[in-house]
């Protein structure tokens, strides 16, 4: 018999095209039994060594040759898990980077089950067929491989997110979401920077669910770690511009959300200057399209031959007119018998940045009140408001009014802001 050392072996098997070293040959079987060693007969050590030569040379008919000799020649633990070892090792050599890993499930399976594969081993393997059952969509499967992983004291670097991902895709979006706050834990605790793509996979996954409260939550944690115009833009679009909100929102509603991209500096570009000052006039606040154009036009981000920004100028400046000044509109409010009119005027106070006189105006059409008058939307406004007047903590008082519908997750992503750490940075990094 002769013996192989498992050391060399766990090499190969990482390396994937060296081959084994061999130690002493029968007389050194007893010796390398007590040291724990592989014992093989003769003729399997021969095949081992033509085999290693093989599939270093590219050789595969003759590696298979060989490794096939190994397998029918396997009388012992010790013998299986070499003929494993090979077989994982040539197959793997086949597929290289562009093959279906797939056909490594088998070897994988039968080393994990072999009693004489190493412990520090095992993990390794567990890893590489979970990697192989999550790519088949074999989630139960996968998630069982890398807690077998962990187990076995293996690590990788995405170790914890990749057991978060197959808890998610298993259906248990919380379990996974809690896998990732504590590997975000652990990483501040250690002193490390943590990943972005932590928080941006919970995000996406609660997205999925009717949590909404966890989905804010982690949105505000995200921007807060990661306060850049650019995430600030996908975290306002994704919530009302795509998916199930963009079907439902209102336009009032998604003004608010422009202004939130404004008050941000998270305005892409001419499209988006150009839609928003669009809405602005179909919802009768046309000095706040003026103002957007204006600020289009100065930041560079929209130009003033624009087209269709100077035919929306051209219609708010008509409805400007027919609105009459400041003035004339807050005495009409100040008659009126409900809080519409007062309301009205707040937003035209509220597009044209004079803060302390939307705030005077939203408040005066609450307390008119009116059959008509949507409260949710007046709140959000104020609180827009007292943003803008630098009271954050009255800002947050009217957004807190607002809890229910869409409307509510609209105010509680204001809210985000207003807590924000600073300005956001103009790109990552």
């Amino acid at each position: 018999m002769t013996s192989f050392s498992r050391a060399a072996l766990a090499a190969v098997l990482i390396a994937g095209t060296s081959s084994f070293a061999m130690t002493a040959p029968a007389a050194a079987k007893k010796k390398e039994e007590a040291k724990g060693g592989l014992v093989v007969s003769e003729p399997l050590r021969v095949a081992a060594t033509a085999a290693g030569a093989a599939i270093a040379a590219k050789d595969f008919a003759t590696a298979e040759t060989n490794v096939a000799v190994i397998e029918a020649g396997a009388k012992t633990d010790d013998e299986r898990y070499l003929a494993q070892a090979y077989r994982l090792q040539l197959e793997a050599n086949k597929v290289g980077d562009a093959g279906n890993p797939a056909v490594l499930a088998g070897p994988l399976d039968a080393l994990i089950a072999n009693p004489k594969t190493p412990a520090t081993e095992v993990g390794r393997y567990a890893y590489m067929r979970a990697n192989i059952a999550y790519n088949a969509k074999q989630y139960p499967q996968a998630l069982a491989g890398y807690q077998r992983a962990v187990q076995a004291g293996f690590t990788a670097p995405n170790m914890q997110l990749q057991i978060a991902r197959t808890k998610i895709q298993s259906g248990d979006t919380a379990g996974g979401v809690a896998d990732i706050e504590k590997q975000i834990a652990a990483d501040k605790a250690a002193g490390q920077p943590v990943s972005e793509d932590l928080y941006k996979y919970a995000i996406v996954a609660l997205q999925k669910t009717p949590d909404t409260a966890a989905t804010m939550r982690w949105t505000r944690e995200w921007l807060y770690a990661y306060n850049t115009q650019p995430n600030w833009h996908t975290a306002i679009y994704v919530f009302g511009f795509q998916g199930d909100n963009d079907k439902k929102i209102t336009k009032r509603e998604r003004i608010d959300l422009f202004r939130l991209l404004r008050a941000t500096k998270s305005l892409a570009g001419e499209r988006e200057y150009v839609e928003y000052a669009d809405l602005a006039v179909q919802t009768a606040n046309a000095a706040e399209a003026k103002a957007v154009i204006a600020e289009g036009n100065a930041t560079g981000k929209l130009t003033p031959a624009n087209s269709a920004a100077k035919l929306t100028l051209g219609e708010a400046t008509t409805q400007l007119a027919r609105e009459g000044s400041l003035a004339v509109q807050e005495k009409r409010a100040l008659a009126a018998a409900d809080g519409l009119e007062a309301n009205g005027v707040g937003d035209y106070a509220l597009g044209t940045g004079n803060a302390a006189k939307a705030i005077e105006m939203y408040k005066l059409a609450l307390s008119k009140g009116g059959a008509k008058l949507n409260k949710d939307e007046i709140n959000t406004h104020l609180g827009i408001a007292y943003l803008q007047a630098g009271d954050k903590a009255s800002a947050k008082a009217a957004f807190a009014q607002v809890t229910t519908g869409l409307r509510g997750q609209i105010a509680a992503l204001w809210s985000v802001w207003a807590d924000a750490p600073g300005a956001p940075t103009p790109a990552a990094g």
